[in-house]
């Protein structure tokens, strides 16, 4: 759990050092107040991620307490969990009501106030800074809206009506849409059909304001794949409780879908391995070469300033750029003269290969397309497609200058590896022409950085 600044406030002083140890061994840090009104002057002068407040208090009780924290616009974003001995079903009911994002019985402290704290700060963690897009016409509905969702943590943006919101999505990138249906220009029902229709905001969670006059068009719209309805009038509690549970649910399907990708990525990777040591158990003289091709692309891509996943992606198109080959003749392959014209074309088809072998795995597409065109040219001369200058992948162009450099330095049937002073000057020569200078560039960067040229 992220380490938070909890502020613990209780009249008891063995109340107070028993939580705060329970805390501290959860590596929570944390800082205690006596009653309500030292709490307040607490929350007054330092920032504090959480608090934790008894009820029965002299002065201020903590269900006041908790009212005036969610009533500050100063404080009303920190959640609020009450512990206390007064645990009826009444006691907790009205905790909930003046605010409190959690409420727990004393007597169940030491087994469930951990467990609680961390379920409110990852939710106040997943809920802070995500954006709602509300499109409504009404200008007082728009504010009492807007208010309910910003006391609750959310950012919010609002969009007169359905066009309005066409014209601004794309720079405000919500995480939900909030939208009335009867609107003028373009209402709720159209605005839902465009976004449905657009491959972008084919997953943006949707929710609809409306009347219960409007229960067949509700029924359309959420058979087309609108996530919840708020009925008019609404209470603003209820949306907000509305939009965590969407967000949160939606954030869980993101976690799912990503492990599972995560999952299907080691599979491929894997599958990817064991071709290549079948390509490279053909051929003495290619052994280690996809391997030194990836570190090649991968330093490379470093230069470039690639993040995690661009690199990951390059990691595998480098490391499959050869795989083709296994389609390719021994007798071309390996033979140690000169190709004849049949020959060379032959040999060209392990760029297509590639594709038809792999082209079943699911979300390689890019990959795919990137691996098969480490053979074109920046003049637009190479193969198989003859693309020129950046219609080449720029994964592709990375893997050419990786595996120009490499080949030209190691041994094959038919000549001896040249020294690398020799290949960087080859790779050099054919900036403009062969290779995508901005590539080239950070070749050359990577490799001042080396105190001997990689083989």
């Amino acid at each position: 759990m992220k380490k938070a600044n909890v502020l613990i406030v209780d009249d008891s002083r063995s109340a107070l050092f028993a939580v705060k140890a329970l805390l501290n061994h959860a590596d929570i840090h944390t800082v205690t107040a006596s009653d309500a009104l030292q709490g307040q002057e607490a929350l007054k002068k330092e920032q504090f991620d959480l608090v934790i407040t008894d009820v029965d208090m002299p002065n201020l009780n903590g269900l006041d307490f908790c009212k005036w924290i969610k009533s500050n616009p100063e404080t009303a974003h920190i959640p609020v969990i009450v512990l206390s001995s007064l645990d009826t079903d009444i006691d907790i009911e009205n905790g909930f009501r003046v605010g409190a994002d959690a409420y727990v019985p004393k007597r169940l402290a030491n087994k469930e106030l951990i467990p609680h704290i961390e379920s409110v700060m990852d939710k106040c963690t997943f809920v802070k800074d995500k954006t709602i897009l509300v499109v409504e016409d009404s200008k007082t509905i728009q504010m009492v809206t807007k208010q309910g969702l910003e006391d609750a943590g959310f950012k919010v943006v609002l969009a007169d009506d359905g066009q309005h919101a066409l014209d601004i999505i794309d720079d405000v990138a919500p995480d939900i849409l909030l939208t009335d249906l009867n609107m003028p220009r373009v209402d709720g029902n159209e605005l839902c059909r465009r976004l449905f229709n657009t491959d972008k905001y084919e997953f943006l969670p949707i929710v609809v304001m409306s009347s219960l006059g409007d229960k067949s068009m509700m029924r359309r719209l959420i058979r087309d794949g609108v996530a919840a309805f708020i009925v008019k009038p609404f209470n603003v509690d209820m949306l907000v409780v509305t939009m965590e549970k969407l967000l949160s649910d939606h954030f869980q399907r993101m976690l799912e879908e990503r492990e599972r990708l995560i999952h299907e990525q080691k599979l491929t990777i894997g599958f990817i391995a064991s071709l290549v040591n079948v390509l490279e158990a053909r051929d003495k003289y290619t052994s280690g070469h996809s391997e030194a091709v990836t570190r090649f692309a991968i330093a490379i891509g470093r230069e470039l300033g690639f993040k995690d996943q661009d690199m990951n992606r390059l990691q595998i198109a480098a490391s499959l750029h050869d795989i083709g080959k296994i389609g390719i003749r021994d007798n071309v392959l390996l033979k140690p003269g000169k190709l004849t014209m049949d020959e060379f074309k032959h040999i060209q088809t392990h760029t297509v290969i590639i594709q038809n072998i792999l082209k079943p795995l699911p979300g390689m597409e890019d990959v795919l397309v990137a691996a098969s065109s480490h053979h074109e040219r920046w003049d637009g001369t190479g193969y198989p497609n003859g693309l020129k200058g950046e219609d080449i992948p720029l994964f592709g162009r990375i893997i050419a200058v990786a595996d120009v450099f490499h080949a030209l330095t190691g041994d094959r049937p038919y000549r001896d590896g040249m020294s690398s002073e020799k290949a960087l000057q080859v790779i050099s020569d054919g900036v403009g022409s062969h290779f995508c200078p901005t590539v080239a560039a950070a070749f050359f960067r990577y490799i001042k950085t080396l105190k001997y040229p990689e083989q």
